[in-house]
């Protein structure tokens, strides 16, 4: 079950710590705060999507390109991504193999946050995820071509969209360029 009284990483526009407040405040007052989003790719060039839980305060239903959730108080970005790999996919990653990419601002007014996106190159084709049930309803791996064309071409609406979707996969293309 989502926890609207979990205490969120909030921050000011320039991403300066504040003190914590609880999610629903958060989420219900437009209030910047931390969060992570892991893009999450394997050797044939497909990106791992997750269908959001219809128990999700946020766009329940959706499918999204990424993993990734709320930073705790005091957390970091890098433990965090590291964390939600572990809750939302049961996969344990070590930090060297997360690729650190770029903190993101998203400024709309019902959901400021700054968001650091990582890569995740799954090298394993064997891969058993057990995801997390409350947070996602069902996990699929979409060729990256489709993925790029349901975000950046038709614009579909079953999907979460990010002002900074270009550049991810972009920086994906560039990534699956060098295998």
């Amino acid at each position: 079950m989502i926890n609207a009284e979990e205490l969120l990483f909030v921050v000011d526009e320039n991403n300066n710590p504040q003190n914590p407040l609880p999610r629903h405040i958060v989420h219900g007052k437009g209030i910047w705060h931390r969060a992570t989003g892991i893009w999450v790719v394997n050797n044939n060039k497909q990106i791992l999507c997750q269908k959001r839980s219809l128990k999700k305060d946020l766009k329940p239903g959706m499918w999204e390109a990424f993993f990734g959730g709320h930073l705790h108080p005091k957390e970091t970005y890098l433990d965090n991504a590291l964390e939600e790999l572990s809750e939302e996919l049961g996969i344990i990653v070590q930090k060297e193999n997360l690729i650190a990419y770029k903190i993101f601002k998203s400024d709309k007014p019902s959901h400021k946050e700054f968001q650091h996106s990582f890569i995740y190159k799954l090298d394993r084709e064997d891969t058993e995820f057990h995801f997390e049930k409350e947070e996602i309803d069902e996990i699929r791996w979409y060729d990256f071509e489709t993925v790029k064309r349901l975000l950046l071409v038709t614009n579909d609406l079953h999907w979460v969209h990010k002002s900074w979707d270009k550049e991810m996969l972009d920086n994906i293309a560039q990534l699956n360029a060098k295998r």
